[in-house]
């Protein structure tokens, strides 16, 4: 199995099993604390999301893409620019905490609409916590090591390991009859174990001296121009993916943001498959430009835009399914039915956003970040007026709506960028590839949830007859859509499997 395969199999994994643990912590934070309470965590989460983005500045990514691309050619370069980026992070967290705590209150009493919490307790909770989760973004520095050296089945195994001592904490102290305080306390403590975790284990690739916060001007002038291309993306692409969430937080009651947080993690979850593939593919196309082997790169791309553009769709297509139980047992069957018609416009945009993800790490690796960049710009005065608009008027169901919105916008600024100046091939080409999955996706999903409305019955046997007819019909029509590369693929694993097969028995 190759590096990249193992990788992808290793994100699939770890945030696999970090999505089922967190419905359930999710479940009982609901049911023993309050809407206000889950509400209070989600947007403290957002707020942490959106100030790692901004403050981060794709380092991240650069890092990644330096790691992967010079660790061996370069040893020298490589320990300082992680010296020089340990120090930019750790520098930027001691700041953002400091303002993060004198501007909590001010926070609490302008935006957020509470109904049954008490303002002084919000205050602390989001100081205490928000304080605690800001450490993800040193934490994102130490991932990005071991995605440069594509060994993530190291950040997965970390991160299953201390999210599951989360969640089962979080379960048990509720079981136990604690109370939010002590569910913050227990947060706060594991966002601590994990970044020690981190630096120990980042510690045994490279040297405590090269971890250690040194700033170097010569690192800044070399990695400034992918760097800050970098920055504009990763700010303005999380502004579009929070702006929704933030005006839910200023027009509805606070325990909106967590309903829709909620549907909105578990269906981001289910691109378990589209950022796995990402990231796996982001340092191997990385080496193979600087290697000069483009004729590689593309048949690497072709072989994965088909695996994620097919593969996923089974994955989106189940969340409208599973949705109406699945929130009956999180929250209940008033709050499943509010999120039904949100949740179907998130799996449209999410799909969207996926089929956009190699084509995005392509024109990273050949060093083209501008055309995210702009186009992120441009979606600024397109997107988000539209965005507060539609939930103004249609709520929840508008922020989902203004999520399928943006991707549209990306598919007639980005995409036809990134064919013509990157992957070099024909624009109607690529439309053409993802509208045939899509009617394929409406001829055989769509027509078993039609049937399941005929009939009138939605109980989880009649979801799960209707979601598996519909998953033979869409796969047997995908084997023979997909390219060669990937169904030689395909069928290479199978008949090796095969062969191993006959030789054990």
């Amino acid at each position: 199995m190759s590096r990249v395969s193992k990788n992808i199999l290793y994100n699939l994994f770890g945030q696999g099993l970090l999505l089922i643990l967190g419905f359930v912590a999710v479940k009982y934070i609901f049911r023993q604390l309050g809407e206000d309470a889950l509400g209070i965590i989600y947007f403290t989460t957002m707020l942490n999301a959106l100030l790692s983005a901004v403050f981060g500045m794709g380092v991240s990514t650069t890092v990644v893409r330096e790691v992967s691309a010079h660790l061996e050619s370069e040893p020298t370069y490589i320990h300082d620019l992680l010296q020089t980026f340990s120090c930019f992070f750790w520098g930027i967290y001691v700041v953002v905490a400091v303002a993060f705590f004198l501007l909590a209150p001010v926070l609490v009493d302008k935006w957020i609409n509470l109904k049954s919490m008490s303002e002084p307790t919000a205050v602390y909770v989001v100081r205490f916590l928000g304080i605690s989760a800001l450490l993800a973004f040193p934490r994102s520095f130490y991932t990005s090591l071991f995605n440069g050296l594509q060994r993530m089945e190291i950040n997965n195994l970390i991160d299953v390991i201390t999210i599951a001592l989360q969640q089962f904490g979080t379960i048990l102290i509720l079981i136990l009859r604690g109370n939010l305080f002590h569910v913050v306390y227990w947060f706060a403590f594991c966002y601590i174990i994990r970044i020690i975790v981190y630096f120990i284990v980042s510690s045994r690739f490279f040297s405590l001296n090269s971890l250690f916060p040194i700033f170097s001007f010569s690192v800044i002038k070399r990695t400034f121009g992918f760097a800050s291309k970098m920055m504009s993306i990763s700010v303005l692409s999380t502004i579009h993916v929070n702006f929704a969430k933030l005006i839910i937080s200023k027009l509805m009651p606070i325990g909106m943001i967590g309903y829709y947080s909620t549907a909105y993690g578990a269906i981001s979850r289910a691109t378990l498959l589209t950022g796995a593939i990402a990231r796996a593919a982001f340092p191997s196309f990385s080496e193979l430009f600087q290697a000069g082997d483009r004729q590689r790169m593309l048949s690497q791309y072709h072989k994965l835009q088909d695996l994620l553009c097919f593969g996923v769709v089974p994955i989106f297509a189940a969340v409208p399914f599973a949705s109406l139980p699945l929130f009956s047992y999180m929250f209940n069957v008033q709050t499943a039915r509010l999120l039904l018609l949100p949740v179907l416009f998130l799996c449209v945009g999410f799909y969207m956003n996926g089929t956009l993800n190699v084509p995005y790490v392509f024109s990273l690796a050949v060093g083209k970040p501008g055309i995210a960049a702009w186009q992120n710009f441009y979606a600024l005065f397109v997107v988000l007026p539209v965005t507060g608009a539609l939930i103004y008027l249609l709520g929840l169901t508008g922020a989902a709506l203004a999520w399928v919105f943006y991707h549209i916008f990306a598919y007639s600024y980005g995409v036809p960028r990134m064919c013509k100046e990157c992957m070099e091939i024909p624009i109607w080409r690529w439309y053409l590839h993802v509208l045939k999955i899509l009617l394929l996706a409406g001829l055989t999903y769509g027509v078993a949830w039609v049937a399941l409305s005929l009939i009138g019955n939605y109980s989880i046997l009649a979801l799960a007859i209707a979601y598996i007819g519909g998953s033979v019909a869409f796969l047997t029509g995908a084997y023979f859509m997909i390219g060669e590369e990937l169904r030689g693929t395909i069928l290479g694993h199978f008949h090796s499997l095969k062969t191993k097969l006959v030789e054990v028995t």
